[in-house]
């Protein structure tokens, strides 16, 4: 009995490790998309004051609008640290999608309130 339990608890651990590795695998963010909910969480948080409750609610209405899930977002965060070439390269492309977006609303004119 005791060389079946010195057997039986290594193999259940292997197993379990083994079963979570072949699980639902997390969905990861377009690249492309990633960059706008990335920066539009940047914006909200740099352009918001509130508390951290006020902002978990923006974040949550910044996923929304982009239709994913906290997870996804969780998920991608955690595959982009593992590959910290593809960080640098998403940074770089988040930069110039930030740019663009500075750009585009600079040629927008100023909308003043009519005067009565």
């Amino acid at each position: 009995m005791h060389s079946f339990l010195k057997y039986f608890f290594p193999l259940l651990f292997i197993s379990v490790i083994l079963l979570q590795g072949c699980g639902k695998e997390q969905k990861i963010i377009p690249e492309d998309k990633f960059i706008q909910v990335y920066v539009d969480l940047l914006i909200v948080s740099d352009t918001t004051s509130t508390d951290k409750l006020s902002l978990d609610s923006l974040k949550t209405l910044v996923f929304k609008n982009h239709n994913v899930t906290s997870e996804e977002y969780d998920a991608t965060i955690s595959y982009y640290n593992s590959q910290p070439k593809r960080w640098e390269e998403f940074f770089d492309k988040a930069i110039a999608y930030a740019e663009n977006l500075k750009k585009d609303d600079e040629k927008q004119p100023d909308v003043l309130p009519e005067q009565f």
